[in-house]
């Protein structure tokens, strides 16, 4: 069982969009598949399996704490692989997923992915979620794929310190705990627009680059520079590039991976596919001797003294009369009371 860690939207390690990539022959059970995603602790891990039909897999995501209905950097790095390691003579492959058929193809200049184009719809964002962002108000909003806040400059975006559990609790609807902040690009820059994105709600606190995210903001600012296809740039720690084009019905987007880890995981995982819920088992012990008293050789044995082998009284015995208190025969008795000894001096 391979598995890849891919850097996507990147042409560098350690930037970009890590995800890991498991290709399976069969599907495992969901509880296997989200154990293996908690255990590898990135965004997302992407688990593919064959249709049948050549250039055509199934795909699924899930995050360190659930199954997401869609994830572009993870479908970009499983297409990459598939591309570049698993089947390098085709140049399209086609996912299908829970968001619809998926596309990525290999180009010069990197690989293009096909995410759906959301319709999107104005929105009067609430003022409690400006003072969780830390920001005095939006200059735009609306809901498409995610919840989108526009800022109005790349300042306020990537100087941003959001209250994380706010958000969370104010972003509802399907995609609860998911926020996109956005704002133009400085002037010189060359990109055209800035993002930072939050899913708490999906059990990461701030993803480093988002496909899907993008397939949200590309149409808003062609549509707002009045131009075919953007650059974005999402200012996360590790950061990204994307550039992107919108047609109809899609955007497609152009990025580039990075290989980190190319590996095997134990096939184990599929003999335990039934037990990831079960404590693990205590290894085998001896069973306890039951603890007899030590007996000692009879030549440690004190013989008794003449006289002491009498049985012993009861503890709740009351005491013999003193008449019948005699000490033991191997000692000379005493003097009887009021018979003072003779004591007899002799000499000249």
């Amino acid at each position: 069982m391979k598995i890849w860690i891919v850097h996507a939207f990147t042409d560098r390690l350690f930037t970009g969009n890590p995800a890991a990539v498991v290709p399976l022959e069969r599907w495992l059970p969901d509880a296997t598949l989200q154990a293996i995603a908690t255990e590898n602790k990135l965004s997302e891990t992407a688990f593919v399996t064959p249709t049948g039909l050549k250039g055509n897999y199934q795909l699924r995501w899930f995050t360190p704490a659930s199954e997401v209905p869609i994830c572009g950097h993870a479908t970009l790095a499983a297409g990459a692989m598939l591309l570049s390691e698993l089947e390098p003579g085709l140049e399209v492959v086609v996912f299908d997923t829970h968001a619809g058929a998926l596309v990525v193809r290999a180009t010069p200049e990197g690989y293009t992915l096909d995410l759906p184009k959301k319709q999107r719809a104005p929105w009067e964002a609430p003022g409690e979620l400006a003072r969780a962002l830390g920001v005095n108000g939006f200059a735009d909003a609306f809901v498409a794929e995610y919840a989108n806040v526009v800022l109005e400059s790349e300042a306020a975006v990537v100087n941003m310190k959001p209250d994380i559990a706010a958000i969370n609790a104010i972003i509802r609807g399907p995609r609860q705990g998911c926020l996109v902040v956005t704002a133009p690009a400085d002037e010189g820059k060359p990109y055209d627009f800035v993002s930072r994105f939050f899913a708490p709600g999906a059990g990461v606190d701030e993803d480093p680059v988002t496909g899907s995210a993008f397939a949200d903001l590309a149409p808003y600012w062609c549509d707002r520079f009045d131009m075919e296809s953007v650059v974005g740039y999402q200012a996360s720690k590790r950061g990204g590039y994307m550039r992107a084009i919108q047609t109809l019905s899609s955007v497609r987007l152009l990025g580039q991976v990075a290989v980190y880890l190319r590996g095997e995981l134990d096939p184990s995982l599929a003999r335990l596919a039934n037990r990831v819920d079960e404590h693990p088992e205590a290894p085998p012990r001896k069973k306890r001797r039951a603890r007899k008293e030590r007996q000692l050789p009879a030549i440690f044995e004190a013989p008794l003294l003449p006289g002491m082998d009498a049985p012993s009284a009861p503890a709740n015995a009351s005491p013999p009369p003193a008449e019948e208190l005699r000490p033991p025969t191997s000692h000379p008795a005493p003097p009887e009371a009021g018979h003072a000894p003779r004591i007899v001096i002799t000499g000249k």
